[in-house]
């Protein structure tokens, strides 16, 4: 079987390029990952492996949280985002993370033997979901957790209503589906995890909202990394996107428009 189909491929930029974004989304959402995985429990000591790692951000915490006794196994299919992480991680001082280049289909690492298995806005860009959540519930030990945050972007949204951000989650959401994925699986998380032999997940909504700031910025300039991907997939224009930065921009200057960021649905169960 393919490790990875043309469809798999992350419609944003990646290593230096997507750093600035990556970080910003950490910004936006790191805290209530952290604030979720906490009260889920992470042992001091434990194994944890962290699929799709990206730059490292939420790797980093997570190494911290085990201690320098436990261990982080961290896997991302992108060499231009691992060396960002792994950069991170010796700048840091963080020692007890060990980083791979694999898909998330075929993980490489060790069957049932994390406490901890982790993914953040992964799912949501594979054309196979299902296979990939199948190898990581496989790495989850007898009594340890697996813990999935996702995408919902049917749930951004901007108050008073524009057209403009609608517009925003309509072309993103047809872009999924034109590349065979789903942005909104985050919603479907209960039921898939059902199917991998979970028969009591949890289920948890992260939606932070901003009036100014980078944060209230972060899916404009999620939209307009992945515009080449939407013109590309007939679904927008130039001139369309154009026009949408555009109005963007003013939305972001404007303070007395909220835009709440895409709802993160996380779903986590124990072995």
């Amino acid at each position: 079987m393919s490790a990875t189909l043309a469809s798999d491929r992350y419609v944003l930029k990646t290593g230096e390029a997507g750093a600035g974004r990556l970080e910003l989304l950490d910004r936006v959402c790191g805290p209530e990952t952290q604030r979720i995985l906490s009260q889920i429990g992470i042992p001091p000591g434990g194994k944890v492996a962290d699929i799709g790692c990206g730059i490292g951000t939420t790797t980093v915490w997570l190494a911290k949280a085990v201690g320098p006794r436990g261990e982080v196994a961290a896997v991302d299919i992108s060499a231009d985002q691992m060396k960002i992480a792994a950069q991170r991680a010796a700048a840091l001082g963080v020692t007890n993370i060990s980083f791979g280049e694999a898909s998330a289909y075929e993980t490489g690492l060790p069957r049932s033997s994390f406490d901890i298995v982790h993914c953040r806005f992964l799912l949501c860009h594979l054309a196979r979901p299902m296979d990939a959540l199948r190898e990581l519930a496989s790495l989850v030990k007898p009594g340890g957790v697996l813990a999935c945050f996702d995408c919902d972007l049917t749930s951004l949204f901007s108050v008073p209503h524009t057209s403009t951000y609608a517009r925003v989650s309509e072309i993103l959401l047809a872009t999924g589906i034109a590349r065979g994925v789903d942005f909104a699986l985050g919603l479907k998380l209960p039921r898939l995890f059902h199917s991998c032999g979970f028969a009591q997940p949890e289920i948890a909504f992260i939606q932070p909202g901003f009036l100014r700031g980078e944060e209230k910025r972060l899916w404009e300039y999620s939209f307009l990394e992945a515009s080449p991907a939407t013109v590309a997939a007939g679904i927008t224009s130039q001139n369309e996107v154009r026009s949408l930065a555009a109005e963007l921009e003013q939305i972001a200057r404007d303070e007395t428009i909220l835009v709440a960021q895409t709802r993160m649905p996380v779903a986590w169960a124990r072995r």
